[in-house]
């Protein structure tokens, strides 16, 4: 890798981290508040409109947005040209869901989600004025911008939700706090970032993009579409509590597991693009990035597993207990979540989204054939199916890396076994610390996560384990390289 792109990537990959992280810590101590001010079906009644969202969202992006990261050099025409028909599909979305409100409504047999659809549908309309300006960031791995946009958004609007949600304004907390994180960070975007449109509009950009981002598109459909459709399916046959409860352990399982994923793959995607110029001089780039991730993944994951009881009581309260079946499950099927990412960025980064499209329709296959034997079971059939699809995906997904960087699943669990023997090794110090404590879970909660965190780390600094040493060393090197570059 050039000397300016390792500084750039290490650069952006510092941003990012305080992006995400901030972010995402700003929801979680908001969502603390939230969990003991509002009801698991207030949770529940917002889950049961994901679906419907964010399948909206994705034919807002329409995968141009990916296109213009991927592609080697783009011009304002079409970055214009996406521009405005992003605005044009946002509105048609915005439009679209809000006619269909009645129907979801009487769907699920819950009339609040008529005016609560149709308030929603606005995101839709309003994040569209700011795709292309997140593109052209992430293209440039300038994330010390959106990092700013989205941080100042994220606490905006997690007060206002709390102070909604005090005045007992219910589930209309919940629903002003994504309409109000959306308003503010595009807002943000616009005062930021200095690129706006010209009035031009090109069918033949578009045209040019859509090969790529069409393939991006409808695999970005399958995915969202089946992601969700467990929350749907959930909220039908079960009810708004229920999804409540499985919804809770579903965004706590994703914190650790999809906040250091997310901050790898924002940075890798457009690097891998750039050094794409030779397949297989991405191996081991892709091998450092992997390994960069399931290093902390596993432990974490694995001793949320283990630790899932005293978690829930101490950040949530005991009405949130019986999710805690739910995120044990579904904390493992967390720990593999870097190996889907990071393969699927390979595919990504060098433009074989139609693997990638083919990938997706395998793989929702899958989880539609669980779903249909598991949902006229119960909601913890349902977590087991998607535990054990997560596992069948991991030999899916690796499967175009063998083949096309020589980097395949045997080479990637080898790299990874030395961490999941001290991780599994760590589990066990956080059992017993459970058999001792249980019955003090604050106390017991605090000494689990040190003495995981001291065990793992001591092990793995004994052992003299290589990647964690440089993992080490990229994460004390981030901070001041990340001031050279910024002052340059």
């Amino acid at each position: 890798m050039p000397d300016d792109l390792k500084s750039r990537s290490i650069a952006a990959l510092g941003w990012s981290a305080i992006d995400i992280g901030g972010r995402q810590g700003i929801q979680f101590m908001v969502t603390l508040v939230l969990a003991r001010l509002l009801s698991p079906a207030d949770f529940g009644l917002i889950g049961m409109l994901s679906l419907f969202i964010a399948v909206a969202s994705s034919l807002v992006d329409s995968g141009f947005g990916s296109a213009l990261i991927q592609r080697k050099s783009v011009t304002e025409e079409d970055k214009s040209s996406v521009f405005f028909f992003n605005l044009a599909i946002g509105a048609c979305m915005a439009l679209t869901v809000s006619l269909a409100a009645p129907w979801i409504a009487a769907f699920y047999r819950q009339p609040i989600l008529l005016p609560l659809t149709r308030l929603l549908a606005w995101n839709l309309f309003i994040g569209s004025f700011g795709a292309i300006q997140m593109a052209l960031l992430t293209r440039e791995l300038n994330f010390r911008t959106t990092c700013r946009a989205s941080v100042v958004a994220s606490a905006v609007s997690g007060i206002a939700a709390m102070w909604m949600a005090w005045r007992g304004f219910g589930v209309w907390s919940l629903a002003a706090q994504s309409l109000i994180a959306t308003s503010v960070s595009t807002g943000l975007l616009w005062v930021l970032h200095p690129w706006r449109p010209i009035f031009r509009f090109s069918f033949g950009s578009l045209r040019s993009l859509f090969g790529f981002g069409s393939r991006l598109l409808a695999s970005g459909l399958l995915d969202t579409s089946f992601d969700r459709i467990q929350l749907a399916v959930i909220g039908k046959a079960f009810s708004a509590v229920q999804l409540g409860f499985y919804t809770r352990a579903f965004s706590t399982q994703q914190v650790p597991a999809s906040v250091l994923s997310a901050v790898v793959s924002r940075v890798t995607f457009p690097l891998f693009s750039q050094m794409s110029a030779t397949q297989r001089a991405l191996k081991p780039g892709v091998r450092k990035a992997l390994v960069a991730l399931m290093i902390p993944t596993l432990p974490m994951m694995i001793g949320m597993a283990l630790v899932a009881r005293p978690l829930v009581l101490v950040l949530f309260g005991a009405k949130w207990l019986p999710c805690v079946p739910y995120l044990q499950i579904l904390s493992i099927a967390g720990a593999l979540w870097p190996l889907h990412v990071i393969n699927l960025n390979v595919l990504v980064a060098l433009g074989r989204s139609d693997l990638f499209f083919r990938l997706e329709i395998l793989k929702k296959l899958l989880i539609g054939a669980a779903l249909l034997v598991t949902f006229r079971i119960s909601v913890m059939a349902i977590t087991w199916g998607v535990l054990i699809v997560s596992v069948a995906c991991v030999f899916l997904n690796s499967f175009y890396s063998k083949a096309l960087i020589g980097y395949g699943l045997r080479d990637q669990l080898k790299d990874l076994a030395p961490y999941a023997a001290v991780s599994a090794s760590m589990g066990a110090i956080t059992w017993c610390a459970r058999a001792l404590l249980s019955h003090l879970p604050a106390i017991h909660l605090a000494v689990a996560v040190l003495a995981s965190a001291v065990f793992y780390c001591a092990i793995c600094h004994l052992l003299k384990l290589e990647s964690y040493r440089s993992l080490l060393g990229y994460a004390l090197a981030v901070l001041p390289k990340r001031q050279v570059v910024v002052a340059s």
